[in-house]
Parts: structure tokens; C-alpha cells; sequence
């Protein structure tokens, strides 16, 4: 872990002639997309707690797409934060849920992205999830490829709330621990980023929207998400070893393997991953050279920054200094 991790830096992936921009923009984000949030303290921290990840999102929207309109870049920004919630929720982090409420959760999810109202009353995590989520389809909805793309959304909402549930039942002990496989293609989804990607088709992919295009990036995106879920596991694997949670790393050790081999073992299978990931990037069709741009330089941006510390404790005003610091 050590050496793997020897000498990284939060920004790696981010292009040196880029980085300034790149985090202006971010920057530039985040007030909009801090108003989206803060009507919602149950479930999402403000943009200068530690507990926040509303800087990290804006900076990861803002390194996979550095030329698209503030507007986007606060969208896709706050998508990410808002997926971190439900991954709390579905994690009994923000709250303790039972399997039917988070089994509902997601189906409401699925609902409001094509308008269906957020269920009223409750000011708990679960209602403020729903309530965000509904002020956040309806900025989704005005973006000119969300009718294309809402159905590709509400499929990988219903995949991902499934693959939450096998992972609820695998930390709960109901079922038994997965198998190496089993667990990356399940983590694969729970990572989130084919949802994102969903969104960020219709918010930022070609004109016009053809619903095909997500057709054209599925396996591509399949691979990213596997390399995220891997180098997010070599970040995380030892607090997921105090909530009895599996991960990659975890299961080799189980498996016999010493820590050390385990992560480097993960480590030399996101390696591999990431190599047909690249070439599966490079095949795409030309009208979809920029969302290839963009996950090459989401799993750079998100690599990189899993390299060098977590997501949380990264706040705005950390994200000003990094701005003042990288000026061109």
C-alpha cells in the first residue's frame, strides 16, 4: 500500500497544462451548485464542512468535461454529491433503512426522473434524498438530451439499487461473502458511475440525442466502472474492514492472501482493466470522441485523486487555496 501509494498527488490525473483551469471552474461551480444542496443538512453537508464532498464533485465534473458551460459542470457536480448521499443511505450511514426502504428509495428515484413528485412530509434522510433528487431531475429535464436519455438513467438507477441490496445482504451476513468476480462486477455498479454516465450522456454528449449512443458505451463504461471500483477499494478496504463490508482487497485476504499481495494484486488488475478500458475508449465512433475524452479523463481525475486521499475533508475553502496556488 505504501509503495503503491508513494508519491501521489490528488491532481495526477489532470493534465499539468490544465489544472488551473480546471479547478476555476470547479470553483466557479460551486455556489450554484451549493444552493442545490443546502436546502437538504439531514443528508448533505455544506461546501466548507470536512464532511462535504460537494468541492470533490465539482473538481471531478469540471477535470472530465474542463470546456463545458458552469451550468453543466454544477449539474454533473451535484449528480455526484447527491450519489454519495444515497450510497450513505443505502449504507445505513445516513440513517438506519431497512431493505424494503431502501428497495422503495430506488424506485421512487427511478420515478422522479420522469417527473413523478417526491413523497411529502418526511424530514429525514430518506425524504430529503427524495426531495433533492426531484429538484435535481428537474434541472435534469431541461437539458436537451435528458429525453433521450432518461430511460438509459432510470435502468442504471434500477441496477444500482439492486447491486445495493447484494451488498447490504453480503455485509449482513445473509448471504455469504461474494467471489472475487462476483464482487467486482457487482461493485461495478454500486461505484455509480454508469449512473453518472447516463446523465452525463444526455447533459453533455453529442447533438442531437440518439438513446443508441448508450448502446455505443456500455462495455466501454462497464470498464471504467471496474477500474473505479478497484482503486476506490485499495483507498478504502481498511474502513470497509471495520463495517464488515466486502471489497476486493478484503476477499484476497480471506482467500489466503496477505494484505500486501492483496492490494497489489487488485492494484495489477486495475492495471489490465485500464488497459482495455483505453482501447475500448480509442474504438468509439467519431460523434462520440468527447464522451470518450471525458471517461478517459474521469477515471485519470478519480484514479489519481483515490491515489492521494479520500473524498471526504476536501472543502471549498481548500479548493480556493488550490485555485490561488495554480494560477497560470
Amino acid at each position: 500500500m505504501d509503495r503503491l501509494l508513494h508519491g501521489s498527488h490528488q491532481l495526477a490525473g489532470v493534465p499539468d497544462d490544465d489544472r488551473s483551469g480546471v479547478l476555476r471552474t470547479a470553483l466557479d461551480a460551486v455556489p450554484e451548485a451549493a444552493g442545490l444542496v443546502r436546502p437538504y443538512p439531514a443528508l448533505l453537508a455544506d461546501g466548507d464542512s470536512a464532511a462535504s464532498r460537494l468541492a470533490f464533485s465539482c473538481l471531478s465534473a469540471a477535470a472530465t468535461f474542463p470546456r463545458a458551460r458552469p451550468d453543466q459542470i454544477a449539474d454533473l457536480g451535484t449528480m455526484i454529491t447527491i450519489l454519495f448521499a444515497f450510497d450513505d443511505i443505502a449504507d445505513n450511514i445516513a440513517g438506519q433503512w431497512s431493505h424494503h426502504d431502501i428497495t422503495a428509495f430506488f424506485e421512487q428515484l427511478r420515478a422522479m426522473v420522469s417527473g413523478a413528485p417526491a413523497r411529502p412530509g418526511e424530514e429525514d434522510a430518506l425524504g430529503q434524498g427524495l426531495r433533492v433528487w426531484q429538484a435535481w431531475c428537474a434541472r435534469f429535464r431541461g437539458h436537451e438530451g435528458a429525453a433521450a436519455h432518461a430511460a438509459n438513467l432510470r435502468e442504471q438507477l434500477e441496477l444500482a439499487g439492486a447491486a445495493m441490496m447484494r451488498e447490504r445482504r453480503w455485509a449482513a451476513g445473509e448471504e455469504p461473502w461474494p467471489t472475487y468476480d462476483e464482487y467486482v462486477s457487482n461493485g461495478s455498479l454500486t461505484i455509480l458511475y454508469p449512473t453518472w454516465w447516463a446523465a452525463a450522456l444526455a447533459i453533455c454528449g453529442p447533438a442531437p440525442a440518439d438513446a443508441g449512443h448508450w448502446d455505443s458505451i456500455a462495455r466501454v463504461t462497464s470498464l471504467g466502472a471496474a477500474c473505479m471500483r478497484l482503486v476506490n477499494d485499495i483507498r478504502t478496504f481498511e474502513r470497509e474492514r471495520r463495517e464488515g463490508k466486502p471489497s476486493s482487497v478484503l476477499i484476497l485476504e480471506r482467500a489466503g492472501l496477505p494484505t500486501k499481495a492483496a492490494v497489489e494484486r487488485v492494484f495489477a488488475h486495475y492495471a489490465e482493466l485500464h488497459a482495455a478500458f483505453l482501447a475500448a475508449l480509442a474504438s468509439l465512433p467519431e460523434p462520440l470522441a468527447g464522451i470518450a475524452e471525458g471517461q478517459r479523463r474521469n477515471v485519470a481525475f478519480n484514479g489519481g485523486w483515490y491515489m492521494a486521499r479520500d473524498t471526504h475533508a476536501y472543502t471549498v475553502q481548500e479548493l480556493a487555496r488550490d485555485v490561488d496556488a495554480y494560477k497560470d
